[in-house]
């Protein structure tokens, strides 16, 4: 019983699936499986089929894209309530990104099919939905405007905020999580990251960055930055 109200919990803390009532949310409870992943285990890979819909119980889960040249983007940190690609649940297709795990993970998952019908049951939940898509193709243009038109520091500040407003003032980040996320080096995502840190901005840990004075980053950043 503890067991299925964790995972009623960790549902209702993505930001759509909250919106359903509590008992429609212990109906979807009822097809969840449970996986665990060690660090370094791939959740999918992309051109994997689509078969399940992820939400992060625990842990941090990375969700990217290489190029054919080897280079790595970063759309998504995943922590706990926040979902994998979900989207690609509602149409027949492969994965789009990788979801790798950066620390041990708890991730919940549901059969796609059963999740859509389950949604289409939910106005709410799709209204939601709809509203998150349009919020993330706003997102991506400014993400493209941003990549081209402004400085390595300036789109690290972007990031930074962003994510701050979304995940908190403690972001488990690396250099080079930052660095595949705003598309620089690692060499000049350190330099930037030991600028604000001398600035009073945020402090820098192993596998960690705090942020410490939220009003100045954003102050100091220019737009939103789109994370997928």
């Amino acid at each position: 019983m503890q067991e299925k109200r964790q995972i009623i919990e960790i549902l209702q803390a993505d930001v759509n699936l909250g919106l359903a009532p509590d008992h429609a949310v212990a109906k979807l409870a009822e097809s969840v499986g449970v996986l665990f992943f060690k660090k370094g285990d791939y959740v999918f890979r992309t051109g994997d089929a689509s078969e399940q819909y992820y939400v992060v119980a625990d842990g941090r889960v990375i969700l990217s894209k290489e190029s054919p040249s080897g280079k790595i983007f970063t759309y998504l940190i995943a922590v706990r309530g926040m979902t994998l690609n979900a989207i690609t649940c509602f149409k027949p297709q492969v994965r789009l990104f990788t979801a790798r795990v950066a620390e041990n993970a708890t991730v919940l998952a549901i059969p796609c099919p059963t999740f859509k019908q389950w949604v289409l049951k939910q106005p709410d939940v799709i209204a939601g939905i709809l509203n998150t898509m349009g919020d993330l193709l706003d997102g991506a243009y400014t993400r493209i405007l941003d990549i081209i038109d402004e400085s390595a520091e300036i789109r690290i500040l972007n990031a930074l905020t962003m994510l701050c407003s979304s995940i908190g003032d403690k972001l488990p980040l690396t250099n080079n999580d930052v660095a595949e996320m705003t598309g620089v080096s690692r060499e000049t995502a350190a330099r930037v990251i030991s600028r604000l840190q001398e600035a009073g901005l945020l402090s820098k840990s192993r596998g960690a960055i705090k942020i410490i004075d939220k009003k100045q980053l954003s102050d100091l950043s220019t737009s939103p930055f789109f994370i997928l």
